[in-house]
């Protein structure tokens, strides 16, 4: 692995051909917003771009992935990681890709330094920043489509530029992004203003669960059987972790929600009194 600058990446981009683009299991704004982002600069660029077909968990980031997957026989001369932290991130099916990533951009200081060239600033809020910068170095002229997705990356990650890696360059960034002729009141209204009547009688539930085993630590405990029965869906269950920091005094706030297959997944918000990303690599998991 091999550490590099915003300039050395738009260089290594500018040089590569028939660009394969893969985002992180379960997609989210980040990864499925810088992928769509990343993939129609290049494009603009006279460059043959695409995303690895990795389905988006939740319907409102389709658009931002689903026109972009690879036609099946693809065959890829360079591969490119966005916003995955490590080798278990990859999307089912290419797992094996980790070692064969030509170029990793990604803001998780977690990150395991699986890609032959890592572009990493963990003090960027999202990896949407950093595929803003890289867009700007190779010259690509930002369109409402590209300004849209990378405004996603943003918007999602900082759950509406609230969280404590937002900085004064992402918010200016954020401004470039909100000129670029989108319609950012709808998107905005869109991913925070509106929910569906699943979510709030989700949050209902997860509400009456929280439970405060250390003093500043609230956990919340969702099994999928609740899930069932509510009839939520993943666009129900978008930034779930994010109410665990709610409850005044919460320096860390837990998660655990329950899959499919039986196993649970932990998910980790904190004040900065903790670090996270610590916590999580210390049980085998990623994060910032």
């Amino acid at each position: 692995m091999q550490p590099i600058t915003i300039e050395q990446t738009a260089a290594l981009l500018r040089d590569a051909e028939d660009i394969l683009i893969i985002t992180h299991i379960r997609p989210d704004g980040d990864t499925a917003g810088s992928a769509c982002a990343l993939c129609l600069g290049l494009r603009a660029l006279g460059k043959r771009a695409y995303l690895a077909k990795n389905p988006p968990s939740m319907r409102r980031y389709e658009k931002y992935m689903e026109p972009y997957f690879a036609p099946e026989g693809f065959l890829p001369g360079f591969v490119a990681a966005v916003d995955i932290a490590g080798q278990g991130q990859f999307p089912p099916g290419y797992g094996s890709w980790a070692e064969k990533c030509d170029l990793a951009i990604d803001h998780h200081g977690t990150n395991t330094g699986y890609a032959a060239r890592l572009l990493l600033d963990d003090h960027s809020a999202a990896a949407g920043e950093l595929v803003y910068l890289v867009l700007r170095e190779l010259g690509a002229a930002l369109t409402p489509d590209m300004a849209e997705a990378l405004y996603v990356a943003l918007a999602t990650d900082t759950n509406g530029f609230r969280t404590a890696g937002t900085t004064g360059r992402t918010l200016s960034i954020a401004g470039e992004l909100h000129d670029a002729g989108f319609d950012v009141f709808g998107l905005t209204r869109q991913l925070f203003e509106t929910k569906a009547p699943a979510r709030l009688r989700l949050e209902t539930y997860l509400f009456g669960s929280m439970r405060f085993p250390l003093p500043g630590v609230c956990v919340m405990t969702l099994p999928y059987g609740v899930i069932e029965e509510l009839g939520v869906t993943e666009d129900d269950m978008d930034k779930l972790s994010v109410l665990t920091t709610v409850p005044a005094d919460t320096a860390a706030g837990v998660l655990l929600r329950q899959l499919s297959d039986g196993t649970w997944k932990i998910s980790l918000r904190t004040d900065g009194r903790v670090h996270a990303g610590a916590v999580l690599r210390a049980l085998g998991g990623g994060g910032h």
